[in-house]
């Protein structure tokens, strides 16, 4: 019983991850261009890890947001200086104008198959 509720655990997670990076992949094939100020870097790259990641805040439409900061990005990052974002309609998802999602989807596929195959194992105990 336990690796069926863990494989239907796994599956609903990966489900939900590939609705938020399908809404991604949208953006970045359909979104519009905008240009952002940066107006915070709370964590700088330097002190980044996998407890504390590294993101910065922008302002659009006199909101605040924040984004996470991918590597490459780091070194452009500057508190008030604009950048090229893109985002959908209704400024609920920001990617940038180049972002790469292959390891987001690999990480789905995984998760998924993982999810099936609990969901496939027999429990010993009843063989």
């Amino acid at each position: 019983m336990l690796y069926k509720t863990f494989g239907i655990l796994l599956i609903i997670i990966s489900s939900m991850i590939a609705i938020s990076s399908f809404e991604k992949m949208s953006v970045i094939h359909n979104g519009m261009e905008i240009e952002v100020m940066v107006i915070d870097i709370p964590v700088p790259c330097k002190k980044s890890n996998k407890a504390l990641k590294a993101y910065f805040k922008f302002k659009y439409k006199n909101k605040i947001y924040s984004k996470n900061i991918k590597g490459k990005y780091c070194q452009t990052l500057k508190k008030n200086k604009i950048i090229r974002l893109k985002t959908n309609s209704n400024g609920s998802t920001f990617v940038y104008p180049d972002e790469n999602l292959l390891i987001q989807y690999i990480s789905i596929v995984i998760l998924f198959f993982v999810g099936v195959l609990f969901l496939l194992k027999k429990n010993k105990e009843y063989e």
